[in-house]
């Protein structure tokens, strides 16, 4: 489960953090922490709770002017601390400025917060919150499916990698396996001194596959404690001995992993040059599973620079490497994430064909949620081509689908199908 933590920069701003926290829980399935402002504040206790979190949204209203809410924003240390906390180890930072709230300008500011100013930031208004929250929604559903997809990768890198180990008296290493998958940060320090002592030993006698497998091993256990600057280092030094003995899937593994770390740590270019080099590894060594991940990622990196021409393009050839390697889960993925990019272009031909195909992969899986959320699409995409029979058509079948699926998530696609048919005059 994701876990996104709060940063409100005064009482009102953590009222509104409550608010869109219990729309996060709902919608996104999300955990999320809002801490109470009229508590002490802890430095460890809070460096623990971002440490272990995904996304940090900073929640910010206007106080009287804008110079206080520079002061609020620069000299309170709360705020401070867990927006720089946050900085430090690349965790996605998002603004959501209340109703007139602006930023201050990025010469008023210390460097530690001026990344802050640089983030995409989204605009809440007191009278209507709910619908300004459908984009910050979107966004984070994104974002956090990225990420997930990134743990699930690397979930089963670890797997992999420790099917290879002796520890050292010659017992094998069942527990250290253990302890890496669980994502307990006490006994991932644990790991990551092991191996550190393991990879010394190995670079000393010339060992390249056991200084291989300990770099990835490190590299994947600063990844699942959120450090992404030290898990960069170590994935790099493992593609210099992978490179280096011809391991050509290997290579592409890591490359996407690369691409993967720069892109949640907003390094773009960076990570776009990752998945291009794994796409013209991939297709010139025949690996189809590689070459649909990068693609992937291509597409991602598009959509983050609003090329969203581009980024269609990407995800059609990533979605037709996923159906030659009939992987219905990421098909579906596509096909999803090719209508929403369509409707943000305004084609609704387009959107509809795709959010069709789409369907029917969710019916194929029997995904319930995504199904119910495909056809609200599909009806308000109807609506635009103005044939508000098919669009009814939908809204029915998808309040039918609701009964099967449970509280809160359903209340919120409620909601949903009721803002739609208000809107459309759909009765």
């Amino acid at each position: 489960m994701s876990l996104i933590y709060f940063s409100s920069n005064s009482s009102l701003a953590e009222t509104f953090s409550m608010r869109i926290a219990d729309q996060c829980e709902s919608y996104l399935e999300a955990e999320c922490i809002v801490p109470n402002l009229s508590n002490k504040f802890s430095q460890q206790k809070t460096r623990d709770n971002i440490e272990a979190c995904d996304v940090l949204i900073v929640v910010i209203n206007n106080c009287i002017t804008s110079d206080v809410l520079a002061y609020n924003l620069i000299d309170n240390e709360r705020i401070r601390f867990e927006i720089i906390s946050a900085m430090n180890l690349d965790i996605i930072t998002i603004p959501v400025l209340i109703d007139d709230a602006k930023l201050p300008e990025k010469g008023n500011v210390p460097g530690a917060l001026k990344k802050l100013i640089e983030c995409r930031s989204y605009c809440l208004r007191s009278v209507s919150w709910v619908e300004d929250m459908e984009l910050l929604l979107e966004h984070l559903e994104e974002e956090l499916g990225f990420l997930n997809e990134v743990k699930q990768k690397l979930s089963e890198s670890v797997k992999v990698n420790y099917q290879r180990l002796e520890n050292f008296d010659g017992q094998k290493t069942e527990q250290v396996k253990i302890d890496l998958e669980s994502s307990d940060p006490m006994q991932l320090r644990k790991v990551i001194e092991a191996e550190t002592i393991f990879l010394q030993k190995a670079h000393g006698i010339g060992d390249f596959n056991a200084e291989k497998n300990a770099l990835s091993t490190l590299g994947l256990a600063y990844t699942r404690l959120g450090q992404t600057r030290k898990a960069i280092h170590y994935f790099e030094e493992q593609l210099k001995i992978s490179r280096k003995l011809g391991k050509h899937e290997e290579v592409c593994g890591l490359l996407a992993n690369l691409g993967d770390a720069y892109a949640v740590s907003e390094n773009i270019d960076q990570a776009r040059s990752f998945y291009e080099e794994q796409r013209v590894l991939a297709e010139s060594k025949c690996l189809p599973a590689y070459a649909g991940s990068s693609y992937n990622g291509l597409g991602y990196i598009y959509v983050k620079q609003e090329k969203i021409e581009l980024a269609i393009n990407c995800y059609l050839k990533a979605l037709a490497s996923y159906r030659n390697l009939e992987n219905h889960e990421k098909q579906l993925e596509l096909l999803v994430g090719i209508g929403l990019n369509y409707r943000k272009l305004e084609q609704w031909e387009k959107t509809l064909e795709f959010c069709i195909q789409a369907l029917d992969a969710a019916k194929y899986l029997e995904n319930r949620k995504e199904e119910v959320q495909l056809r609200v699409d599909l009806a308000e995409t109807y609506c635009n081509l103005d044939k508000r029979g098919f669009a009814e058509s939908q809204l029915r079948l998808a309040e039918e689908s609701l009964k099967s699926i449970q509280e809160p998530l359903s209340a919120l696609l409620k909601r949903r199908i009721d803002e739609l048919r208000t809107s459309q005059n759909l009765f």
